[in-house]
């Protein structure tokens, strides 16, 4: 049988198989649900300081596929510290935890996930043109915490010049890329000839 095994940023995985941050990984029982499936590693469920308030259907399949209107943890930061977390971390998997979304909200989240985190997955959903925003909070991050950080891009127009800002601000590696939607807003328009 193929060795599966990959070591990257320190942390070693059984296999490179994770699950992304999202409905999969919403709460500690799925984090364990993933691992029963044989993930090689844990991304939980993006937190803030507020819960989300996903509206409901959020979810339509496509032909081909499923768009999603998923936001963060709609599970308060209380309970995955006090909870959810250590069902993670029970698994015995590396477990990258996400957070977003501003610098101040990061940074603070940042000191009360540390004592389960493998690693941190910051999500800003930030689209404009100025970095400045997205290097804050991985410099927010980077300050509480001594574990790998990685952030995860939103499709942006301008996505190397972050990157590479990104890069040189400490990032220890890049997701790519988060969510493309709200599904509600997008529309079907025919292309004119």
């Amino acid at each position: 049988m193929a060795k599966l095994s990959v070591e990257f940023c320190g942390l070693s995985f059984s296999n490179p198989v994770m699950p992304a941050a999202g409905p999969p990984v919403k709460d500690g029982a799925m984090c364990q649900a993933a691992a029963l499936g044989g993930a090689g590693g844990l991304v939980t469920k993006t937190i803030s300081v507020q819960p989300a308030e996903v509206p409901r259907p959020c979810m339509a399949e496509i032909k081909g596929g499923f768009l999603n209107t998923e936001l963060w943890s709609e599970l308060p930061k209380e309970q995955w510290i006090e909870k959810e977390y250590q069902m993670a971390k029970d698994t015995g998997l590396p477990v990258i935890i996400g957070l977003g979304y501003t610098a101040e909200q990061i940074g603070q989240l940042a000191k009360l996930v540390k004592p389960y985190a493998d690693g941190l997955e910051l999500s800003t959903h930030y689209v404009g043109k100025d970095i400045t925003p997205i290097v804050d909070a991985l410099k927010a991050a980077k300050a509480a915490v001594d574990v790998p950080v990685f952030v995860k891009l939103s499709p942006h127009t301008n996505i190397q010049e972050i990157a590479v800002a990104l890069e040189a601000a400490g990032a220890d590696g890049l997701v790519m890329i988060n969510s493309f939607g709200p599904a509600w807003e997008l529309t079907w328009r025919p292309v004119s000839p």
